[in-house]
């Protein structure tokens, strides 16, 4: 593949599956766009090919399911058949062997986070901890492992139990949350969907607790308007401290200089989430369903669309509502992906546990025949490739 100003040169490429379970295939590219022909179930590969010549290890993944609500079961005695929904906000502990989910419809009219063990294969018991009465847009942890949770009008920090609250820090409407060290310090960074800002807080930590945060940086004031700013979301850091943001309505990402003197932008059509994996910069669009992969320039180098229908989930998700939303990388190892409002197909579901909503319908077994079950949180893992 050749590039000429930013302009990508695409041609057919062999794929070699990399274990039995993945079928050949050869995948035809588009300019930033992306085609795959069916594997087999729960091996579904998908190829993104980046601008030369920075073509990393990793541009193949296998997608699967790594957790979704089974509707015919309870967890901590509730019933998950109506409740929760609407899974936006992820994160990973920093030994990546936890996911936080943020759901924002819940009991009582508020949402909750889950924190689920990534190793557990049974979804009931890969739930290991419930926090009610959050709504959870988004959400981030920091190098100690607590937890911020965007929460209407607040972040909250919460140790990695989800058990004890920390700390309460007021906002207006936070979509967006990031941490960092940066000289030692312990630093958060928060997104204003209606304000168009980006804030920074320096926070003090007293033992294993966050116990104050003082706005600061930006020329001193700690908040930084973002020129051309629409509707800002999801937000992450990368190695260089740059800020890296998402304009759902705006249809665009930023990136912002530690400093905020220097903004640049490129077009990305319903941005909702921004996750850095390396020289790589992965934006979640909503309900466009797809994910786009810039490089550090700001470049756009291609879009990486979900196996659907090897999944057997539906592309639409519930209400026709489906979106991707929060996304979050496990450096080297591919990563995660919020399919918001997301269901398996047909009114049925080939996932969860067997029990007596399972039952064998044309000679295959799914695990409930009668309803579909919800909210799949997805996972790319990379794959090594042949040459």
């Amino acid at each position: 593949m050749t590039t000429d100003k930013g302009t990508d040169s695409l041609r057919a490429l062999n794929f070699r599956a990399p274990s039995p379970k993945m079928s050949r295939t050869t995948i035809s590219m588009l300019p930033l766009s992306l085609k795959i022909r069916p594997l087999r179930l729960f091996a579904c590969a998908a190829w993104l090919v980046l601008t030369a010549p920075a073509v990393l290890a990793g541009d193949a993944y296998k997608w699967s399911v790594q957790y979704l609500l089974d509707n015919s079961r309870t967890v901590f005695g509730r019933s998950q058949k109506v409740s929760p929904r609407h899974n936006r906000g992820l994160a990973i502990s920093p030994d990546a062997k936890y996911l936080y989910a943020g759901y924002h419809h819940s009991f009582g009219n508020t949402g909750e986070v889950r924190r689920i063990r990534i190793d557990a294969a049974d979804y009931d018991r890969a739930t290991e901890a419930i926090l009610p009465g959050v709504l959870a847009k988004a959400l981030a942890t920091d190098d100690k492992g607590r937890v911020y949770i965007c929460d209407s009008a607040a972040v909250l920090i919460y140790d990695a139990e989800l058990e004890q609250r920390q700390l309460r820090i007021p906002t207006t409407v936070c979509e967006g949350v990031a941490t960092a060290r940066e000289g030692g310090q312990l630093v958060l960074y928060c997104s204003d969907r209606e304000e168009g800002t980006i804030s920074r807080y320096v926070l003090q930590e007293s033992g294993a607790n966050v116990s104050a945060a003082t706005l600061s940086g930006f020329d001193g004031g700690g908040v930084l308007k973002v020129p051309g700013a629409y509707d800002l979301r999801g937000l992450k850091l990368d190695a260089n401290g740059r800020i890296w943001v998402a304009d759902l309505k705006g249809n665009k990402v930023f990136r912002i200089s530690p400093d905020g003197k220097d903004v640049k932008s490129v077009a990305v059509p319903l941005a909702m989430d921004v996750a850095i994996d390396k020289e790589r910069i992965l934006v979640s669009r909503s309900t466009d369903r797809a994910i786009n992969v810039l490089d550090p320039e700001v470049n756009l180098l291609g879009t990486l669309n979900v196996p659907w229908e090897e999944l057997e989930l539906s592309p639409f998700g519930n209400n026709r509502n489906g979106s991707l939303g929060g996304i979050v990388v496990v450096p080297g190892k591919g990563f995660f992906v919020a399919n918001e409002a997301g269901q398996t197909a047909n009114q049925r579901s080939t996932y969860g546990r067997i029990d007596d909503h399972s039952d064998f319908v044309n000679g295959k077994m799914y695990r409930d025949v009668f309803a579909d079950d919800n909210e799949p949180i997805l996972r790319a893992t990379e794959v090594e490739t042949a040459p």
